[in-house]
């Protein structure tokens, strides 16, 4: 089986401008990942589209490198129309992510990922907080930017954020009402129409990584996200994959959790990344409807090849699909700027 395995930041599509270096890092070392991944799953092919300033990565079967914005539009037909089925990892924001999942439906070829309907309603922080509070989960309290007002909250520290973005991406942090108040009186109305605001929930920042298809969901692991504030933006310098016990009492259980996730949102398709805060019960910041960061530790928590689980999602259906124990192991991801991504077993 031919894959295309669309990266889209090292893709080439920006090969006209400066590539956003932390988000092409970060793209880059879950591509390098899954590709090794891949290229030991029997029967696999994977072809990508490359940016031509980026080194040729290995474990690939083809790489088309990208000069020019023609050379996009070229290679992403030949390749789309030479390939089985693609898996895309995208940002999902500007419904950038939901349009590629349509475009590969449309070309008849197998997506190895969520469908578009379910990521339309994830790439919007309102939307899922709506969608998974009436199915019961607990979620942060949010509101418009145009509609907040300093005493809209009770609590002192804030969070500012775009309702339709990805991952820590333009994510504000305000020590009190105040602050934000005099920086809201500074942007523009089409600002106040684009960013949300929410109360800082203080307690673990943490994430899941979940197997969904069909209503379903496997749960593979608790993690921990390590944040840092600087200049007033949140930052992620890393994550423990595994680093949270997802024995512990929590009420919902994180299976639960996914469980309630995967029947809300049925469209939900292969490795999903799911935000919360343990506060300490926990409280849904948002979904990531793709393969996020946390997926470079997760060969080594399993000691498995975890793409032979989504090739046997594709060609079996969930119910094939057979977990090994929960590990104990932990991989600390690091994601600090200016630094390699690495995992770091413990």
């Amino acid at each position: 089986m031919k894959i295309l395995v669309y990266e889209h930041i090292t893709s080439g599509a920006f090969c006209t401008e400066s590539l956003p270096s932390h988000l092409a890092r970060e793209g880059d070392a879950i591509l390098q990942a899954l590709l090794y991944d891949l290229a030991r799953t029997q029967g696999v092919q994977s072809v990508i589209l490359r940016d031509f300033r980026l080194d040729t990565p290995p474990y690939v079967h083809r790489c088309h490198y990208i000069r020019n914005l023609n050379d996009f539009r070229r290679c992403w037909l030949i390749s789309l129309d030479d390939v089985d089925g693609v898996l895309p990892i995208a940002p999902e924001s500007d419904s950038l992510l939901a349009e590629i999942q349509s475009w590969v439906l449309k070309a008849g070829k197998r997506l190895l990922g969520c469908r578009p309907e379910a990521t339309a309603i994830v790439t919007s922080k309102t939307r899922t907080a709506r969608h998974l509070a009436a199915a019961g989960l607990a979620t942060v309290p949010t509101v418009w930017l145009k509609d907040w007002q300093p005493d809209t909250f009770t609590e002192s520290a804030l969070i500012c954020k775009p309702d339709d973005g990805a991952g820590c991406t333009d994510l504000l942090y305000f020590e009190n009402a105040a602050t934000l108040h005099a920086w809201k009186q500074q942007r523009a109305l089409g600002v106040w129409e684009k960013q949300i605001v929410q109360p800082y929930i203080r307690g673990m920042a943490a994430s899941l990584c979940l197997l969904c298809a069909d209503g379903e969901a496997h749960l593979l692991c608790g993690n921990r996200q390590w944040l840092r504030v600087t200049g007033g933006a949140i930052h992620l310098t890393g994550i423990t994959v595994n680093g949270v016990n997802s024995q512990d009492a929590h009420s919902p259980s994180f299976q639960e959790i996914a469980d309630i996730i995967a029947t809300a949102l049925p469209g939900l398709w292969g490795f999903i990344g799911v935000d919360l805060v343990l506060s300490p019960q926990p409280i849904i910041m948002e979904i990531n409807p793709r393969l996020t960061t946390s997926y470079i530790g997760l060969r080594e928590v399993y000691e498995i090849n975890p793409a032979t689980w989504l090739l046997t999602l594709l060609n079996k259906g969930m119910k094939a699909v057979e977990l090994p124990p929960r590990p104990c192991q932990k991989v600390t991801v690091a994601t600090e700027e200016g630094d390699a991504i690495q995992a770091t077993r413990h």
